[in-house]
């Protein structure tokens, strides 16, 4: 009798010791899932971007002017498949890219977005930003309880006015960007006229007016304009666009070297110094100014108007960004 009573309770022992270590077993796994499902993130990446609908030529990733809300943010977290837990707010600052100097003059509208729990990557719309600056970065950031690194965008140029033009609605006179369409009477220290007779190829282009700052070496004062589209073959170096460029009496004062002491700063890159000073053209009306460039200024057709402004005509092939 006592020997069957040791054995019962020696098994009711082992029992016990098999459930319970399969217990122990069955909350590790569980343990190990949770852990392989959740990443915990430590830093955004984030970056901005217009959507640039039809735009052709040397379109940048931002293209838009202070106040309008098309900015688009594709903000994800990293590692790869973080997520946070729960829904959470990033907060948007900006800044200015040391190569422009300065501080910005601007907010983001809106100032926060929220950030969805249990998604790596998010969309976030119509953000805006209030003040025309070159270089502005955006930074979002995380609350810092978090302890996630912040993101921050490339640097990019918020413009004064964006023009949009469309196929086949151009005017064959041209059209001018800033106060008066750039015409007598603008108030604008700098702005242009772009003449397109053969229309662009593109099926949308833009004309834009924006800020001078040292880094593109443009004159203080001045601004940039820029004209954006695909212009395929449409204008031979015989038959070029033209971009006219008006510089204030002010601005562009008289000298006793006339018109050819002023010179036009420009580039065809999208973002970046206008690192070429356009050269004179050869011949009157044809875009070659002997060193090999499809754009030049023809100081045959430049002069000052009646107000004393400066007129210079660039001829192109392809668009361009300039300044004074």
């Amino acid at each position: 009798m006592r020997r069957s009573a040791v054995v019962r309770s020696a098994r009711h022992r082992l029992a016990f010791a098999f459930a319970t270590i399969g217990l122990l077993a069955s909350m590790a796994v569980g343990t190990g899932s949770a852990q392989a499902g959740t990443i915990a993130p430590t830093g955004i990446s984030v970056v901005a971007s217009t959507a640039n609908v039809g735009l052709g030529g040397a379109v940048p990733t931002v293209l838009v002017q202070a106040g309008d809300p098309s900015i688009s943010l594709s903000i994800t977290l990293t590692p790869a498949g973080a997520t946070f837990n729960k829904d959470t707010p990033l907060t948007l600052t900006p800044s200015i890219d040391p190569s422009v100097g300065g501080q910005p003059q601007g907010t983001f509208s809106p100032s926060t977005v929220t950030f969805p729990g249990g998604v790596s990557a998010a969309t976030f719309n119509n953000v805006s930003y209030s003040a025309v600056d070159n270089g502005v970065i955006l930074t979002a950031s995380a609350p810092k309880n978090t302890k996630v690194a912040s993101g921050s965008t490339q640097p990019f140029d918020v413009l004064k006015t964006v023009l949009t033009l469309a196929q086949g609605k151009i005017p064959a006179g041209g059209v001018g960007v800033g106060d008066n369409s750039c015409g007598d009477g603008t108030d604008e220290p700098v702005c242009g006229i772009v003449v397109l007779p053969n229309d662009i190829q593109s099926p949308n282009g833009a004309l834009t007016l924006g800020k001078c700052t040292p880094n593109l070496g443009c004159t203080s004062g001045g601004q940039i304009v820029q004209f954006v589209a695909d212009l395929g073959t449409l204008y031979p170096a015989t038959n070029p666009a033209e971009l006219i460029f008006r510089c204030s009496k002010q601005l562009c004062r008289n000298t006793n070297n006339g018109i050819k002491s002023f010179t036009l700063k420009v580039s065809q890159s999208a973002t970046g110094p206008l690192d070429h000073v356009s050269q004179p053209c050869l011949t009157k009306g044809v875009a070659d100014d002997g060193l090999g460039d499809t754009f030049c200024t023809d100081y045959t057709q430049s002069h000052r108007d009646n107000a004393g402004a400066l007129i210079l005509v660039l001829l192109f092939t392809k668009d361009m960004r300039g300044g004074m």
